[in-house]
């Protein structure tokens, strides 16, 4: 088994109709996933996790597949999982991380953080009514030398208390929760939000570790 990473925004093409069948692994959320709203993946500007999740997924004879919006909210991730749970009905377990453009765009932290473990919620039950596993992931870090101090003491806060929330959330629902906050820095980043390549290779160990605890 030597095939790449799939990505919803190859659907139209002719392979995609009988490798979707295949997909074991469906990666959806925002661009720290994937951007196939982008177009071609020679447009999106940084890889992403689950290219190199099916790199380490290959010897476990797992299809991955990286489901991943730019821009998108949490409000919307249920759409996007109910559409991924049709198109890859033979998939066993769905990676889902949602929740930083949550933060950046509405001011009230606490009612922001209730209505993005809201809808994961929403999310996590719809998977396991398909009788599939979910993992979860927490917001990374923004890389701090490109902010000022205020905006990085922010960040910060903002970041510590949502973490808390859904760790809080994932151990009451028995639900797995990849930390990638704490495996990112500075040096990870390609600009200010967004993983470089070894970031990307660091979110897909992470999230491999858990993937394969539950296996």
């Amino acid at each position: 088994m030597d095939e790449e990473v799939l990505r919803v925004v190859d659907a139209d093409k002719p392979a995609f109709e009988e490798a979707r069948l295949a997909v074991d692994v469906v990666c959806a959320g925002d661009s720290i996933t994937g951007w196939n709203n982008f177009g071609s993946v020679w447009n999106w500007p940084y890889p992403t996790y689950p290219e190199f999740l099916q790199d380490l997924c290959r010897p476990l004879e797992l299809r991955v597949v990286d489901g991943g919006i730019a821009g998108e909210l949490s409000e919307y991730g249920l759409a996007h999982v109910k559409r991924y749970l049709g198109m890859f009905p033979n998939s066993r377990i769905f990676v889902i991380g949602f929740g930083t453009n949550d933060l950046g765009t509405w001011p009230d932290l606490e009612r922001t953080s209730r209505e993005v473990i809201h809808n994961l919620d929403g999310m996590v039950t719809a998977v396991r009514e398909a009788e599939k596993q979910t993992i979860l992931f927490n917001i990374p870090p923004v890389r701090e030398g490109s902010f000022p101090p205020t905006m990085v003491d922010d960040a910060r806060r903002k970041r510590d208390y949502h973490n808390g929330r859904l760790r809080e959330y994932c151990q009451q629902g028995n639900v797995p929760l990849v930390d990638i906050h704490c495996c990112l820095h500075d040096e990870h980043f390609g600009d200010e939000l967004h993983p470089n390549r070894t970031g990307a290779e660091i979110i897909a160990g992470a999230v491999f570790e858990t993937l394969r605890s539950i296996m």
